[in-house]
């Protein structure tokens, strides 16, 4: 880029050194690099435009690598004749009370810059347990799928089978999860259920969607520019927007929370490739450098989903492909049964009509259980059968549904109880239907003594 009246450059003031120099890059770790503040380094100067997103999304990043910026400071420059230009900075700062006015014009506030929303780790005392268990869900279930250390960092779980109470009946389904603040700063659990498909037709968040948007979104999965959003009760913000492919929700993220680097796989990214990345927009990088040594092409886009930028390749399905794949899967039975993961073969065929025999399934309970499974596609949910409905049965065996797993499984997962066992308070034990003699003593104990008290 040539330097006109337009761009400008930043130079960069170490206080304790007394020294002068002009940033010429950002790595992808957020680190600064500088050259001498010379007329023949200028094509190593990082050039910016007024206005510029890459510039604001710049500084943002820089901020927060000043810890201390009392030894710091930056001031923008013409980019044109930088060397007299910095000699005469250079001369202001000796007398900083004379030029207090002309050095203020010049200097770059990065208290103005700086993120307000320092976030760490989700503190756990503060998570509603209860709240999880509800949904049949648990820390140790979290823990051991990688999901809770996701979500302690503010994140969003992978899909997880989670069952939603519906009056006297159960709803099976997936969704992500997410540990989030309220407006009055109580920690509390977003569920992020799966949807038919994104809603580009109504605002989001303040943003009506033109029909370019439109294309973008349902195409890359992208926005593709920058869009104002304003969050319920919030300000309103500069933000990347993208669909969560997984759900078909629309997700926002912060500009300033993506850091746009000057060099990637060991290509250096030209000025306009920044610009186009800082701006949402679809850029090609060719002759990146994997870890194995190879050389790649890639076109890289910021994801709001992913909270950075991503690389699609020209094999790479397209996102609206990829969308159908994951509704006919999401339309059928998910990876997981009563705690039995379900190989990729099980699920085809479970989505396909057939039916399988899956031994120590765990109810709700926690009781284990073995029995046929066959997916109901008018509720969307596994059905439990004794014997293999897809076979007759003897006069004896008529009835398919395995009485002794339904009534165990409805007792356990869904609450429900009869005649035998509307005063249970224990979980029915593998294909138990009723109290044992055990426990309708013990039962009929507690009511003995209730009735003393």
């Amino acid at each position: 880029m040539d330097a006109n009246t337009n761009d400008f450059i930043l130079v960069l003031e170490e206080k304790d050194k007394k020294k002068l120099s002009v940033v010429s890059s950002m790595d992808s770790q957020g680190n600064i690099k500088t050259v001498e503040p010379l007329d023949a380094n200028s094509r190593h100067f990082m050039k910016f435009r007024k206005n510029d997103s890459l510039f604001k999304n710049f500084i943002e990043n820089l901020s927060k690598q000043f810890k201390d910026p009392f030894h710091f400071g930056l001031y923008k420059m013409v980019a044109d004749k930088v060397e007299a230009s910095v000699n005469v900075l250079r001369e202001m700062l000796q007398k900083p009370e004379e030029n207090e006015d002309t050095i203020r014009l010049m200097q770059v506030n990065l208290e103005e810059y700086s993120l307000k929303e320092q976030l760490g780790k989700v503190d756990e005392t503060r998570i509603d347990w209860e709240e999880l268990s509800a949904i049949g869900l648990s820390r140790e279930q979290l823990l051991d799928s990688g999901n809770l250390e996701k979500m302690l960092s503010w994140g969003k779980s992978n899909l997880v089978p989670i069952t939603i109470p519906f009056g006297d009946r159960t709803i099976y389904t997936e969704a992500r999860l997410a540990f989030r603040e309220n407006a009055e700063g109580n920690l509390t659990l977003a569920i992020h259920t799966i949807r038919k498909e994104p809603k580009l037709d109504f605002p989001f968040m303040g943003v009506q969607f033109t029909g370019e948007d439109k294309t973008n979104l349902l195409t890359t999965g992208n926005l593709g520019r920058i869009a104002e959003v304003t969050p319920k009760n919030g300000e309103p913000f500069q933000a990347f927007v993208s669909i969560d492919p997984l759900t078909n929700e629309l997700v926002a993220l912060k500009s300033n929370r993506v850091r746009i680097p000057t060099e990637i796989k060991g290509v250096t990214l030209s000025q306009q490739q920044q610009e186009d990345l800082a701006n949402g927009k679809a850029i090609t990088v060719e002759g990146m450098q994997a870890k194995s040594g190879k050389t790649f092409d890639a076109t890289l886009q910021i994801n709001a989903e992913k909270r950075g930028i991503e690389f699609k390749f020209a094999d790479s399905v397209k996102f609206s492909e990829a969308q159908n794949i994951r509704t006919r899967q999401q339309q059928g039975i998910s990876s997981k049964i009563c705690g039995v993961e379900l190989s990729e073969k099980q699920q085809q065929a479970l989505n396909e009509g057939r039916t399988l025999y899956i031994r120590n399934m765990t109810d709700k309970a926690g009781q284990p259980f073995s029995a046929y499974v066959r997916f109901d596609t008018q509720e969307n949910r596994p059905r439990f059968y004794r014997w293999n409905p897809d076979k007759k049965q003897g006069k004896a065996e008529t009835v398919s549904v395995a009485e002794g797993h339904k009534t165990q499984v409805a007792v356990n997962n869904e609450g429900k109880t009869n005649e035998a066992t509307k005063n249970l308070k224990e979980p029915l034990k593998s294909q138990q239907q009723r109290p044992d003699e055990n426990q309708t003593k013990e039962e009929q104990q507690k009511k003995r003594r209730s009735r003393k008290i």
